[in-house]
C-alpha cells in the first residue's frame, strides 16, 4: 500500500507575499496580515517582538487596540496553515512579548536561493561552472514580480530594496558564469536590467562591456563605456577603475578573443594608467590603534581570520554582548590581525548608538566617501544615491570596515562593501536578525586565567605574583569583564603601596553601595545602567527582584516563585534579560547572574508590584 505523500507547503516573498500548499494558494489575508507573515519569515526562525511589528505596520499611528489586531492576525495565520501544520512542523508561536515562525520542512523563496548561491559557489569552486550556472538560472526564476509585492510603508520599502539588491548580484553572479561558458547573449537582457539600475556599480558596467564585446556588439560597447565614464566624472569626481579600464583597452584593441570577465585580463596600456579616488599606497588606513595588552578571545579572532581566507563577498561578522565585554576591543584587534588583507584601504566608523543619537546610514556613508577620497560636492544627499556611490567607488578593492556600535540593521546594511574579499565587522549590544548573512558572536567574561593575565600586563605581573589568592579573588570579583579588570587594575596602579587583598575588600564594600570607588563603579556599571534602561518597564521589574534570589544557578520555576508569575511568562521575561545579556543561560535550564550585574541590580530600588 503507497504511503500517502505529505502536503507540500511553500512561502514566498520574491513577488506578492503568498503561502501555497501544491497547487492551492492559501489566503494569508489583508496586506497587514500579510506583512506580519512576511516579517516572521524573514526573521528566519527569530523572534520579533510585538511593538517592532506594531512599528512596522502602523508606524507613529497604531490603532489603540494594535496588539489585540495583532494577536487577531497571528491567530488567523495560525488557523490559515493549520492544515498542513503538523505534517510539516510548521509552528508559529509566541514568546512573552514576540512572535516567532518555525518553517519545518516547509519551503520559503528566499533561503532557496540563499542556499542556491552557496551551492553555485561550492560548484564553481569545484571546477563545474556550468552546473552553477544552472543552480543560479533556478534561483533567479524565483522571482515572480516585485519583492513583498502588495506590502507598503518604510520597513517594507527596505526589505524590498534589499531583495532587489539579492536579485541583481543573482542576475550579475550568473552573467559573469555565462560570459565565461562562452553564453555571453544569454547573459545580455539581464546585465542591461542591472546595468541600468545601477548606474555607477563598475562591477555590473565591466561584464556588460565585456558582453557586448563578445556578442559582436562593440560600437554599442564603446558608447556603454563613454556614457559610464562620463557620469563617473559629473556625479562622483573619479575616473573609471582597472577593471573598467581593461575593459575599455580590450574594446580599443577590437581583441575578441581575449580574456572574458571574471577572468585574468592584461594590465591596462601604459599610456592610460588606472585613476583611481585613492591608489593602493595611499589607501586609507584608518583603524584606531590595537590595544597592547589585549588578551584572549582567540576563537572569535581565528573567525575572522578563516573569513578573510575564504574571501567571500560582502562578508560581515558581528560581535554582541553586553557593554563592557570588549566588542570594539575585539573588533579592532581583528582587524590589525588581518588589514594585510585588504590594499583596498581599511575604514572605521563609531556609529554612537551608546550615546543615544546614532550617526544615520548616510551620515555614516559622507564620512566613508570623504575619507575614500571623494570630493564633497561630488557626494549626492540622499540616502540611496550615497550608497549606490559608496559601492562604486569601492567596487573594486578589498576594503575592510569596522563599524562600532550599531543601532540597527536599518543603520549598517547601506554601509556593507559587496565587493569580493570585503570585509565588515559589526559591534553591537544586540543581535540584528534583520541583517541577513551576518556570523554572529556574543562575546562572555574573559577565562579566569585570561583576566588575571590582563591585570597583569595593565600593573605588572611581578606585583600580583606575591598575592596569587587576592589577585584570583579580585578578578572573580570584577565577574572576568575585561572593562572591569581594566578598572580594577587602574586603581591597583594608582595604590602602588596597597595590597591586592586591600583593593579586592575595597571592591567588595563598594559592591553594596558605592563610596569610595564611586567614580570607578560608575564607569563598570554604565553599561548595565544603558541595558536597564533599555527594559521594558516588567523586563526592568523582573531584573531586580531576580537579583535578589540566593547566589547561585535559579530555575524557570524559581524565578516564577519570584515573580509571581506562571512559568510561561516567567520564562519569556528570562528570555529578553537574555536576550539583553543582563543575564547568562548556564545550562540545563538555570540562569545565574555575573556578579557586577547582580551588584548593580540590588542596588536598585524595586517598585511595588500590583497583585
Amino acid at each position: 500500500m503507497d504511503t500517502p505523500a505529505l502536503p507540500a507547503l511553500r512561502f514566498a516573498v520574491l513577488g506578492p507575499v503568498t503561502a501555497t500548499t501544491d497547487d492551492t494558494e492559501l489566503d494569508v489575508g489583508s496586506p497587514q496580515q500579510r506583512a506580519v507573515l512576511a516579517m516572521l519569515l524573514l526573521a528566519d526562525g527569530h523572534p520579533v517582538d510585538v511593538d517592532t511589528i506594531v512599528d512596522r505596520i502602523w508606524g507613529s499611528t497604531p490603532p489603540r487596540s494594535a496588539a489585540g489586531v495583532l494577536r487577531t492576525y497571528v491567530y488567523r495565520l495560525r488557523r490559515v496553515v493549520a492544515p498542513v501544520a503538523e505534517a510539516t512542523g510548521l509552528r508559529i508561536g509566541s514568546d512573552g512579548g514576540a512572535y516567532r515562525l518555525v518553517r519545518g520542512t516547509a519551503e520559503f523563496d528566499l533561503a532557496a536561493v540563499e542556499a542556491a548561491r552557496r551551492r553555485a559557489q561550492d560548484l564553481d569552486r569545484a571546477g563545474d561552472p556550468g552546473a552553477a550556472a544552472d543552480v543560479l538560472t533556478a534561483a533567479a526564476d524565483r522571482w515572480s514580480g516585485t519583492a513583498l509585492g502588495g506590502l507598503h510603508g518604510p520597513w517594507a520599502d527596505a526589505e524590498r530594496s534589499r531583495l532587489d539588491e539579492l536579485h541583481d548580484e543573482v542576475a550579475l553572479e550568473r552573467a559573469a558564469l555565462a560570459v565565461r561558458l562562452g553564453r555571453a547573449a544569454e547573459a545580455l537582457p539581464e546585465l542591461r536590467r542591472v546595468a541600468e539600475e545601477r548606474p555607477l556599480d563598475e562591477r555590473a558596467a565591466v561584464l556588460l562591456l565585456e558582453t557586448l564585446l563578445d556578442t559582436g556588439r562593440r560600437n554599442e560597447a564603446l558608447s556603454t563605456y563613454d556614457r559610464f565614464r562620463h557620469r563617473l566624472a559629473d556625479q562622483l569626481g573619479v575616473s573609471p577603475g582597472g577593471a573598467l579600464q581593461r575593459a575599455h583597452q580590450r574594446l580599443l584593441r577590437d581583441d575578441v578573443t581575449g580574456p572574458p570577465a571574471g577572468r585574468e585580463a592584461p594590465p591596462a596600456s601604459a599610456t592610460e594608467p588606472p585613476v583611481r579616488v585613492v591608489t593602493p599606497a595611499t589607501a586609507p588606513a584608518q583603524l584606531p590603534p590595537d590595544l597592547p595588552e589585549f588578551v584572549g578571545r582567540a576563537d572569535e579572532v581565528a573567525r575572522v581570520e578563516a573569513a578573510v581566507d575564504l574571501g567571500a563577498a560582502g562578508t560581515v561578522i558581528g560581535f554582541t554582548g553586553l557593554g563592557g565585554m570588549g566588542k570594539t576591543a575585539l573588533a579592532v584587534h581583528a582587524a590589525h590581525r588581518v588589514r594585510a588583507a585588504f590594499p583596498g584601504g581599511q575604514f572605521a566608523v563609531d556609529l554612537r548608538a551608546a550615546g543615544g543619537h546614532p550617526l544615520t546610514a548616510s551620515e555614516a556613508l559622507l564620512s566613508l566617501l570623504q575619507r575614500a577620497g571623494v570630493p564633497r560636492s561630488a557626494i549626492p544627499e540622499g540616502l540611496d544615491d550615497r550608497c549606490a556611490t559608496w559601492r562604486s567607488v569601492v567596487a573594486d578593492r578589498r576594503v575592510l570596515l569596522v563599524l562600532d556600535d550599531a543601532a540597527s540593521a536599518a543603520q549598517v546594511r547601506p554601509l556593507i562593501p559587496t565587493g569580493t574579499g570585503s570585509l565588515t565587522l559589526v559591534t553591537s549590544v544586540r543581535r540584528f536578525v534583520d541583517l541577513a548573512g551576518t556570523r554572529w558572536s556574543t562575546l562572555l567574561p574573559l577565562a579566569p586565567q585570561e583576566s588575571v593575565e590582563l591585570m597583569g600586563r595593565l600593573v605588572g605581573h611581578g606585583r600580583l605574583a606575591a598575592e596569587p589568592g587576592p589577585t584570583a579573588r579580585l578578578a572573580a570579583a570584577c565577574s572576568h569583564q575585561p572593562l572591569a579588570v581594566r578598572v580594577a587594575a587602574a586603581r591597583l596602579a594608582d595604590r602602588p603601596s596597597w595590597t591586592v587583598a586591600q583593593i579586592e575588600q575595597q571592591l567588595y564594600d563598594d559592591l553594596d553601595q558605592p563610596v569610595v570607588m564611586h567614580a570607578d563603579c560608575r564607569i563598570v556599571d554604565a553599561p548595565f545602567r544603558r541595558a536597564s534602561a533599555s527594559l521594558l518597564e516588567d523586563q526592568r521589574d523582573a531584573f531586580h527582584r531576580l537579583a535578589h534570589l540566593p547566589e547561585r544557578p535559579f530555575t524557570v520555576e524559581e524565578a516564577a516563585c519570584a515573580l509571581r508569575r506562571d512559568t510561561g511568562s516567567a520564562r519569556a521575561l528570562l528570555e529578553d534579560l537574555l536576550d539583553a545579556h543582563l543575564l547568562v543561560d548556564v545550562g540545563g535550564l538555570r540562569f545565574e547572574f555575573f556578579a557586577l550585574v547582580r551588584a548593580f541590580a540590588r542596588r536598585q530600588p524595586v517598585r511595588a508590584r500590583a497583585a
